[in-house]
C-alpha cells in the first residue's frame, strides 16, 4: 500500500516538474496572454487534463511556473568576493550583473514581474524582493566602504542598487534596444564605476549612446486609406486617445478593436478601412506618443547651488517618469518590445534626450562641465530609479521621491568615494 503511494506520489512530482518547466519555457518567452493551456501541453506532451488535475487555471499555473524559474535563478546566481581593491570589485560584480542581465530567463521574469504588478500583487512582491537580494552581497561590502571612509555614508542597499541599474543602463535593452556585445557592455560597466565613484565629468563617451535629434520627433505619417472617405482630425483623435486607452488597459494580445471603435464613437471597419491590422494601430499611436513626448519641455530651477538645481531637475524627471500613463505605457512596450523594438527604443531615447535637454542647460548655467550621451543616459537612469517601479504595485511618496532625487543629484555630480571631487576636478 505504501509503495503504491509513494509511486503515485513520484508520479505526480514528476508530473508538476514537467509542467512547471514547460510552462516556464512558454510563459518567460512569449509572456502570459499569449499563452495557452494548450501550448503548455504540447511543450509538456501531456494532455490539458493532466496539467488541469495540478493546477486549476492558467493563473495558478503562471505563478507556479514564475517561482519555479525564479528558484532556479536564485541557484545560478555567482556572487562576486570582495577584494581591497574598489574599482575591481565593482568591475567584476557589474560585469557579472549584465551577463544574468542579459539571460534569457532574467528577461523572461521581467516581463512575467510585469504582469504580476497588475494581477498578481503577491508574486510581485516576491520578484522584487528577489531583485533587492541580488544586490545584499554589494551592499554588505559597500558598507564596510562607507564605515571605514572610503565612500561617502549613504543607504548601502539603495546605492547597490543603483549602480546595478546604471551598469546594466536601467529598463533601455528591455525596451527594444539590441543586447550589446561583451566589450560594449565593459565599456558601459567602467562607466557606470566612473560615475558611481567620482561623479559624471570623466564618463567616457560610448557607442550606441548617440541622442541627437530625437527631441525633434515628427508626427507619424499621415493616415491613408483605402476608399475615398478621410477621417476629420477630431475623430482621429478621438479615435486614437481610445486606442491608446484600449491597449494601455488590457494589453496588446487582449486588446479589442470593436470595443475601442465603440468609445471612439466609430465603427471597425472604418478602423480596419485605415489601418488593416491592429499592429498598425499600436504602431500609430505609439509613434503619436514618442511626438508628443518629443515635445516636453522640462524646466529646471536653477536657484540655489548645482546640486540643489539638479535635485529639483531629477524630482521633475522622476515625477514626469511615474506618471500612470507612462508606466502603463513603458509596460506595455515591454511586452511588446519584440513586437515593436524601433519604436519602443525611440520611446525609451526621446525621454531620455528630453531630460538631458533640461539636464545640459543647467550644468551649462552652473559653469560645469557639458554632459555627454552616456552621462545623460545615467542621469536619466539615475532619476527614474532605473525600471525599480515599472514592477511594484505602489509609487513613492513625495518625502521619499525628493530623497531619491537628492541623492540622484549628489552621486551624478560627485561620486561617492572620498574625498568628494578628485584633485584634477
Amino acid at each position: 500500500m505504501n509503495e503504491n503511494h509513494d509511486r503515485k506520489s513520484d508520479r505526480l512530482t514528476a508530473s508538476r516538474a514537467r509542467i512547471l518547466k514547460a510552462a516556464g519555457e512558454v510563459f518567460l518567452e512569449i509572456g502570459f496572454e499569449r499563452t495557452s493551456v494548450d501550448q503548455i501541453a504540447a511543450v509538456a506532451r501531456m494532455s490539458k487534463q493532466s496539467i488541469y488535475e495540478l493546477f486549476p487555471n492558467k493563473q495558478a499555473l503562471f505563478e507556479a511556473a514564475v517561482r519555479d524559474a525564479l528558484d532556479m535563478g536564485r541557484s545560478r546566481l555567482a556572487f562576486v568576493e570582495p577584494s581591497t581593491n574598489v574599482e575591481q570589485t565593482l568591475s567584476e560584480f557589474g560585469e557579472g550583473l549584465f551577463r544574468g542581465f542579459a539571460d534569457a530567463v532574467n528577461f523572461g521574469l521581467f516581463r512575467a514581474s510585469i504582469v504580476a504588478a497588475t494581477h498578481f500583487p503577491e508574486l510581485a512582491d516576491e520578484l522584487h524582493e528577489d531583485r533587492i537580494a541580488r544586490s545584499r552581497k554589494l551592499a554588505d561590502y559597500l558598507e564596510t566602504l562607507m564605515d571605514n571612509g572610503t565612500l561617502q555614508q549613504a543607504d548601502p542597499l539603495l546605492t547597490a542598487s543603483r549602480f546595478g541599474g546604471l551598469a546594466v543602463q536601467g529598463s533601455r535593452y528591455f525596451l527594444g534596444t539590441p543586447l550589446p556585445a561583451e566589450i560594449a557592455r565593459q565599456a558601459i560597466v567602467r562607466s557606470a564605476i566612473e560615475l558611481f565613484l567620482h561623479g559624471y565629468a570623466g564618463m567616457a563617451e560610448i557607442d550606441d549612446m548617440d541622442l541627437a535629434n530625437l527631441t525633434d520627433a515628427p508626427l507619424p505619417p499621415a493616415i491613408e486609406s483605402k476608399v475615398a472617405v478621410r477621417l476629420s482630425p477630431e475623430k482621429v483623435q478621438r479615435l486614437m486617445d481610445a486606442v491608446l486607452a484600449e491597449f494601455l488597459e488590457h494589453g496588446f494580445p487582449a486588446a479589442k478593436i470593436n470595443r475601442a471603435a465603440s468609445a471612439a464613437q466609430s465603427s471597425t471597419a472604418t478602423v480596419y478601412r485605415h489601418f488593416s491590422s491592429k499592429e498598425n494601430l499600436l504602431r500609430h499611436v505609439v509613434e503619436r506618443e514618442i511626438h508628443t513626448t518629443s515635445q516636453v519641455t522640462l524646466q529646471a530651477d536653477l536657484a540655489g547651488d548645482a546640486q540643489t538645481a539638479l535635485a529639483a531637475l531629477a524630482r521633475q524627471v522622476l515625477d514626469w517618469h511615474l506618471m500612470p500613463q507612462n508606466i502603463a505605457l513603458h509596460r506595455l512596450l515591454i511586452q511588446e518590445s519584440d513586437l515593436v523594438p524601433d519604436l519602443a527604443a525611440r520611446f525609451y531615447d526621446v525621454r531620455v534626450a528630453v531630460a538631458g535637454r533640461a539636464l545640459t542647460s543647467l550644468l551649462e548655467t552652473h559653469g560645469l562641465p557639458k554632459p555627454n550621451s552616456a552621462a545623460i543616459r545615467a542621469f536619466y537612469v539615475l532619476a527614474t530609479f532605473a525600471a525599480r517601479f515599472m514592477t511594484l504595485t505602489t509609487v513613492p511618496e513625495p518625502a521619499q521621491r525628493d530623497s531619491y532625487s537628492g541623492e540622484c543629484a549628489r552621486l551624478f555630480l560627485r561620486g561617492l568615494a572620498m574625498p568628494p571631487l578628485r584633485e584634477d576636478r
